[in-house]
């Protein structure tokens, strides 16, 4: 009885967010979205989440400490504890002296990856944002070859969503139906508006053609556009195609040479939505660090840091690690120059593994809202919590280890062990170095 009544549950639970939390089906692109441009310069969405995680470390740090204590309490002793946990993760691994150096660099980099991370978790992120007419835009498109006389050169995919406003400010809404166009590398501008009739007249009336018109390759039946475009006309919310020679347009028809439809041999120079729009929600957050020029940022930063306190600590010294004389040891003048690669190779793997398993989480977020909404992304939510933690953390630790390494002398062991023979009381400066070491811890 429990068993059945926990999958009654489960299922009522699925059917309400199939109803009131299913996304639409989810837009994915790598490059951030153009939110503006200031300039030549372009503001993504990537861009703006990482502002907006500076904004929360900074107004938080603000707000915990404004009215610090001696004796802390509350969010003074929260942020406290965190900072001195984090010193002595520092502490034991880069020792007292260049924890003092590592830290504020180290521990930086910690928090902000942590809380872009999980900040990003939050609704308003791939939620809100301007929206773009979609419906126009494949018009346009069409019309601009049309004005050419070419044939497209290339592939052209359209993938929007069912949206009651186009333009402004606009929120993905639940359940929205999503509208796909392709147009195809070699068709004439004809043949597109003609399929593209055929694919908004399925889109928004209950027409049907005899052939997927609308997504295939080749000229679509014209007894099939003729209907599509009826089917259109006669719905008072779905678009309408504006001829050139309807009243009122002569001006728009004089300015615009319009797009021929082979099939209805008309031209067409406008396009109406009276109704629903076609259009699609471009974000002004999307998490910092799926795109990987955010990453690839931090991962040149992390690079150009661990080197400066390299050539802090030793001077030109410092690459006497890389380049070595061959006629000493050929040995580790191979060795040095695969030293020197992996310092700029590490920039590749800062950059793409960060990157990689913060894109791939969003990806996984929003299938599953797409999928199987209001249940499975719960768990994905908790996995994806743990993930931005885990990648803070090894971010900030390599960063941290990369950072020792460098500040240490090439070969210190040695030098210390060649020291300590030299004040050996036996005097036996020469022999030492030809010692086994069981042979040394004997003696």
């Amino acid at each position: 009885m429990k068993i059945i009544l926990i999958a009654v549950v489960v299922l009522a639970v699925l059917a309400t967010g199939f109803i009131v939390a299913a996304g639409p089906e989810p837009h994915i692109v790598i490059p951030g979205e153009v939110v503006w441009k200031v300039g030549f310069m372009p503001i993504t969405s990537t861009l703006m989440a990482s502002w907006l995680a500076m904004a929360v470390l900074i107004l938080g740090t603000f707000a915990m400490t404004r009215g610090m204590k001696l004796i802390p309490s509350g969010a003074q002793n929260f942020i406290e504890s965190v900072i001195e946990f984090l010193y002595g993760q520092v502490e034991e691994i880069a020792g007292e002296k260049n924890a003092r150096r590592f830290f504020p660099v180290v521990g930086t980099f910690f928090l902000f990856i942590l809380v872009a991370n999980w900040i990003a978790l939050t609704p308003i992120f791939k939620s809100i944002g301007w929206t773009k007419d979609y419906g126009h835009e494949i018009f346009h498109e069409i019309q601009l070859k049309a004005e050419e006389g070419k044939p497209f050169d290339k592939d052209k995919h359209f993938l929007a969503w069912q949206m009651k406003d186009a333009g402004g400010v606009g929120l993905a809404q639940t359940g929205a139906g999503t509208f796909k166009f392709k147009i195809h590398s070699g068709e004439e501008p004809s043949v597109a508006l003609d399929r593209y009739i055929i694919a908004l007249a399925e889109f928004y009336t209950d027409f049907k053609p005899s052939a997927d018109a609308a997504h295939g390759e080749g000229e679509p039946e014209k007894a099939d556009v003729e209907a599509a475009f009826a089917a259109l006309q006669a719905d008072p919310k779905a678009p309408k195609f504006i001829a050139a020679d309807d009243h009122g347009h002569g001006g728009e028809a004089d300015a615009h040479h319009g797009v021929s439809s082979h099939a209805l041999g008309a031209t067409f120079t406008a396009l109406d939505f009276p109704g629903d729009k076609i259009a699609l929600v471009y974000p002004f957050f999307r998490a910092a660090f799926s795109e990987l020029n955010n990453t690839l940022a931090l991962a040149i930063f992390a690079f150009l840091v661990i080197e400066f306190w390299g050539f802090q600590s030793l001077g030109f010294g410092y690459l006497g690690k890389f380049f070595i004389n061959p006629l000493k040891n050929p040995i580790l003048t191979f060795v040095g120059i695969l030293e020197l690669l992996s310092e700029f190779i590490r920039i590749i793997s800062f950059a793409f593994r960060l990157f990689g398993n913060i894109f791939a989480g969003g990806v996984l977020l929003l299938i599953l809202t797409f999928l199987v909404p209001f249940i499975a992304p719960l768990g994905i939510y908790g996995l994806e919590m743990f993930v931005g933690l885990i990648q803070a953390i090894v971010f900030s630790l390599l960063l941290l280890v990369f950072a020792v390494g460098a500040v240490e002398h090439h070969g210190d062991e040695e030098h210390h062990d060649s020291h300590d023979d030299g004040h050996h009381p036996g005097g036996g400066h020469a022999d030492v170095h030809h010692l086994e070491p069981g042979a040394v811890q004997a003696h």
